[in-house]
């Protein structure tokens, strides 16, 4: 009788040793399947890695035996995935597997956490709103939260440019034409914003008797322009001979929009305020 028992918790180890075995051999295929196309496809091994929306990568992937666990025959697996980013830089990030039975009782990663590297400006602004966290959330939830935060950070962009289309203006601006044809003129912007810019860029075209574009020339406000301040600007163009008529418009970049977005104080409810918004659509 205890040799028979003894034989079955002997089986149960082997059994127990044999399934961890087999969560580090697919962990491994599918990180070797972020490089390498004969592996497989990375949904082959984890079927919801698509809705990640990333595109990871992965040189050499580093798991010990004693970095895996198991509960009721689910296993988490922790890996050191090793690889060469897109600006030339070794990282090696730490990321967790979680692992179970399909159906036909077929292992397969059904989430992990630390495979999804958040965007710089969009990980500040979430931390900024309250939409992400101290606590490392898993990625299937954490795919969800980005596409909320990015959607969230979209409206306050097209915002922000609209206020700076809106209370940014050319006051006056006239032109003319030099003996040798090249174009010269000056113009005023005013500042109608309660709070102060810098990085105004300013496009002019110019136009044939026809109406038919010529070319465009540009350039930079070269100053902070505080709330209110109005400022006088002029522009030489040598690209368009003799124009007939010009057009002048007010530019405001990516970076600008994105310095003036940084630049405002949040409390850190925004991001649950903009979900109820949400609800109410």
């Amino acid at each position: 009788m205890r040799t028979a028992s003894v034989f079955i918790i002997s089986l149960m180890i082997l059994s127990s040793c044999s399934h961890k075995d087999e969560a580090i051999e697919l962990s491994r295929d599918f990180f070797a399947s972020l490089s390498d196309s004969t592996y497989g496809k990375p949904n082959d091994f984890y079927p919801d890695y698509d809705s990640l929306g990333i595109e990871a990568k992965s040189d050499i992937v580093d798991i010990e035996a004693s970095d895996v666990t198991e509960k009721n025959d689910t296993f988490t697996v922790r890996c050191y995935n090793n690889y060469t980013n897109s600006e030339g830089t070794f990282m090696q990030d730490s990321v967790t597997l979680f692992i179970t039975r399909n159906e036909d009782k077929q292992y397969y990663i059904y989430d992990s956490k630390g495979l999804i590297v958040i965007d710089k400006e969009l990980a500040w602004f979430g931390k900024a709103t309250g939409a992400f966290g101290k606590k490392q959330t898993n990625d299937q939830a954490l795919a969800k939260r980005i596409e909320q935060v990015r959607s969230m950070m979209w409206d306050k962009y097209i915002e922000v440019r609209a206020e700076l289309a809106t209370k940014v203006k050319i006051a006056n601006w006239s032109w003319e034409t030099s003996y040798c044809g090249d174009a010269h003129g000056e113009g005023r912007v005013v500042n109608n914003l309660d709070y102060s810019i810098s990085g105004v860029k300013y496009h002019v075209n110019y136009y044939d008797r026809k109406g038919d574009f010529m070319a465009e020339d540009n350039g930079s406000i070269s100053k902070t322009l505080y709330p209110g301040e109005k400022y006088n600007f002029t522009f030489w163009s040598s690209n368009a001979k003799y124009p007939n008529t010009a057009s002048l418009r007010l530019d405001f970049s990516d970076n600008m929009v994105l310095k003036i977005i940084k630049e405002q104080t949040y409390t850190g409810k925004e991001f649950q305020e903009y979900l109820k918004r949400q609800k109410t659509k």
